[in-house]
């Protein structure tokens, strides 16, 4: 029973130590934020320094986060033994123009405070800068996809302009085919309609006859006109005395025809 009581009378013991510690931890982590023309009032104190970075100058030994242009009041110094966690160039692309809070030690500096960062968490940006950093991001890249479909929307109408173009051609083409198609029939239906040219002349060449005309063959007493149409137009004419002429035709054949102009020698034709 006494064991118990004893117990009963140490949770309020126990209890209260809970809540110290809870607020003492509490306490300690709450963060005493001040304005950044405030920091000289501050020196030799842990704060949380909230302001808007001016610009940011940087050298081989130290780069400098303004507060004030004129860099005669609080800065942020970035040492060059810090330059691996926080580069140079990331500084002013990161910090430069933005709403940030500067976490550390204030300390006097050639009469003006100052506090001396070491790492990325030494310096975040507020909340409303990252609202503002993630709205504007947000704008960027909808300006981006914008963009982005418009340059989409214009390629797109020149390949279908592209493609009406050649929808074009390809009609004219057509057209142009058919043209000659019909240009072509008619050349063959006149090429058609057009009687055959004269034989050449055949110089004594046996000369393609009708089929009753071919049974025949010259022979004596043939007129000159039957001998004409029979083998045509001799290669040479000789005339004689009394009326008498001779025909040549090639390979040696002749003919000779008296004065009335009837066949009466035949040399180089076969006999009837």
């Amino acid at each position: 029973m006494r064991f118990g009581r004893v117990k009963r009378r140490a949770r309020p013991y126990w209890l209260g130590c809970a809540l110290s510690i809870i607020a003492t931890i509490t306490v300690g982590s709450a963060e005493t934020v001040i304005p950044w023309d405030e920091a000289e009032k501050h020196v030799g104190e842990e704060v949380v320094v909230e302001g808007r970075i001016l610009g940011v100058r940087c050298s081989q030994l130290s780069c400098l986060l303004a507060f004030d242009p004129t860099l005669s009041r609080f800065t942020a110094v970035v040492q060059a033994e810090s330059f691996k966690d926080l580069p140079p160039e990331k500084l002013e692309q990161l910090y430069s123009g933005k709403q940030v809070r500067i976490r550390g030690k204030v300390v006097e500096n050639e009469r003006k405070p100052e506090i001396v960062l070491h790492s990325p968490s030494d310096v975040t940006l507020t909340a409303g800068e990252r609202r503002r950093d993630r709205q504007e991001k947000e704008t960027r890249r909808a300006q981006a996809e914008a963009e982005t479909l418009e340059r989409l929307a214009t390629v797109l109408d020149r390949l279908a302009d592209v493609t009406e173009r050649m929808a074009a051609a390809e009609d004219r083409m057509e057209a142009v085919l058919a043209q000659l198609e019909q240009r072509e029939t008619a050349l063959a239906l006149a090429q058609a309609s057009q009687a055959p040219p004269p034989p050449p002349a055949s110089y004594g060449e046996p000369q393609p006859r009708p089929a009753y005309e071919a049974l025949r063959t010259v022979k004596r007493g043939m007129s000159r006109t039957d001998v004409q149409r029979l083998i045509g137009d001799p290669t040479f004419v000789e005339s004689s005395g009394g009326g008498w002429t001779t025909w040549y035709y090639g390979y040696g054949r002749s003919i000779s025809f008296d004065a009335r102009g009837r066949a009466t020698a035949l040399v180089g034709f076969p006999p009837p």
